[in-house]
């Protein structure tokens, strides 16, 4: 399952909170899966999270002009964070412990985002 990087910080803390139903529904569906199939491969671009978000057309985030621009920064900030590569494949629960590891140096990527206000 191909897992944006800043979406395994986003778990942390997801409260169903979205852009839209098919989104939350989706972001749901994908953790509930991940207890079935723990592997995931870490990305820099749009993945299973991102498919159903309205702002993701032909596979970039189009919320804003240079949003897929922003998105993939704070993904290789993330990924450089948790030693991680591009397309890396890691168990969930691996992932997850490197994000409660590093959780301050990862919350710092956040400082734009519209729901860090869920975080805590």
């Amino acid at each position: 399952m191909n897992i944006r990087a800043h979406h395994l910080l986003c778990m942390k803390y997801f409260k169903g909170k979205g852009y839209s139903k098919e989104f939350v529904s989706n972001f749901y569906k994908v953790m509930k899966e991940l207890q079935d199939n723990p592997i995931v491969k870490v990305i820099n671009h749009p993945g299973v999270i991102c498919s159903s978000c309205p702002h993701n057309s032909n596979n970039k985030c189009i919320k804003k002009q240079d949003s897929e621009k922003k998105v993939k920064a704070k993904d290789n900030i993330i990924m450089k964070h948790l030693r991680i590569k591009p397309n890396q494949k890691i168990r969930i629960k691996d992932a997850s412990n490197l994000v409660n590891i590093n959780l301050e140096k990862l919350k710092t990527t956040c400082k734009d985002c519209q729901w860090k206000q869920y975080c805590n």
